[in-house]
């Protein structure tokens, strides 16, 4: 939340404005995509220069790879407890998360 809040902040400073203006370049992160193309996209374009609009794409991205990371942190965790019941249901979970982030 706080990379959004600072990038509105930003935008606000640099415009005046409290809505954020999208250019025809980043026009399609809105409109939608495979998601890990959106990532790589936010990492890329934040190395080159960080906007307001990038701000709150990395805080986008964070708040959706927070429970990702915490399904491969489960699975990891009943692998070391070896409890395969949980392992199996939890690479589950992992597959159809991973699959929907691909296609949305």
């Amino acid at each position: 939340m706080a990379f959004e809040a600072s990038g509105l902040l930003l935008n606000y400073a640099q415009t005046g404005s409290s809505s954020l203006g999208f250019s025809s370049q980043s026009i399609w992160r809105v409109k939608g995509g495979n998601f890990f193309d959106f990532v790589t996209s936010t990492a890329g374009s934040a190395v080159a220069g960080v906007t307001a609009l990038e701000l709150v794409s990395i805080g986008i991205v964070i708040l959706m790879l927070t429970p990702y990371f915490r399904i491969i942190a489960a699975v990891v965790y009943y692998t070391v407890e070896r409890d395969w019941k949980y392992v199996a249901i939890t690479l589950f979970v992992f597959s159809v998360i991973t699959s929907a982030l691909f296609i949305f």
